[in-house]
C-alpha cells in the first residue's frame, strides 16, 4: 500500500480532511484493479490445472472426463466457483482500503459529512455522499479498517446510522491523534484510547528510524 497523502484543517468550528489520491496517482485504482482481475485469474487457473497431492490427478482433469449433468462435475465447478468468491470476500475490504479513493471527511458541532468517489469511477466524476448528527456518531477511534495476511490498514472507525463506519484510510497515529482530539471538541464521541499512545510512540520510532 502506497503512503497516503491527508489535507487536514482545523479551527474552532469544523475539521476537514480531504484524502486526495487522484493528484499523487490517478490511474493507481485502474492498474491495481487489472492486476486484482489478472491475480485472481492465475489463482483460479492454479487451482484447476495444478496436480493434487500424491499425484492425483487436477481438477480440470476430473472435471473434463465427467459428464456434464453428473454429480462430481456439479461439485467441481460450485468448489472452483466458490473459492473463488471466498477470495474476493477477503481481500475486497482490503483491497478497497489499500488502494482507495478520493475521500473528504468534514465536520462540525451539528453534523459530519463523508463523501467519497465510487471505487470503480476512474475518472473521479461521481461521489457519494453520506451524513450524520454528531449525536448519534458513537466510539470514534483509530483502529483497523481493513486486514489480510497478517497486514493492516488503520484509518478511523465508529459507529453511525446503525453500522459501522470506516473512514480514511492510511491515517498516521499523529495525524489520527490530531483529528480525534479535534473532534472530541466539536462533540463528538472520541472515547480515551490507550492503544493510540503506543502507535504514536511506534511512529516516532520509525520516523527516527528512516532519517
Amino acid at each position: 500500500m502506497a503512503e497516503q497523502k491527508f489535507q487536514i484543517d482545523i479551527d474552532d468550528r469544523s475539521v476537514r480532511v480531504r484524502l486526495n489520491v487522484s493528484e499523487f496517482s490517478p490511474h493507481g485504482r485502474f492498474y491495481w484493479c487489472i492486476s486484482f482481475i489478472a491475480l485472481g485469474a492465475l489463482g483460479m487457473c492454479g487451482v484447476l490445472f495444478l496436480p493434487g497431492k500424491h499425484g492425483n490427478p487436477s481438477m480440470w482433469h476430473d472435471l473434463s472426463s465427467s459428464p456434464v449433468d453428473s454429480g462430481n462435475f456439479m461439485f467441481g465447478v460450485a468448489l472452483l466457483l466458490g473459492m473463488g468468491l471466498l477470495m474476493v470476500l477477503l481481500l475486497w475490504r482490503y483491497t478497497l482500503s489499500a488502494y482507495p479513493s478520493d475521500e473528504t471527511f468534514q465536520c462540525d458541532r451539528s453534523m459530519l459529512t463523508v463523501s467519497k468517489v465510487r471505487w470503480l469511477d476512474f475518472k473521479n466524476e461521481h461521489w457519494d455522499t453520506r451524513s450524520y448528527a454528531v449525536a448519534e456518531i458513537a466510539t470514534m477511534r483509530y483502529r483497523a479498517i481493513a486486514t489480510a495476511r497478517g497486514m493492516s490498514i488503520y484509518g478511523l472507525r465508529f459507529i453511525a446510522g446503525g453500522r459501522k463506519q470506516r473512514v480514511l484510510p492510511g491515517l498516521k497515529p499523529s495525524e489520527a491523534d490530531k483529528i480525534l482530539k479535534a473532534l472530541k471538541v466539536l462533540g463528538v464521541d472520541v472515547p480515551d484510547d490507550p492503544k493510540l499512545p503506543k502507535r504514536l510512540a511506534e511512529e516516532a520510532e520509525n520516523r527516527i528510524c528512516g532519517l
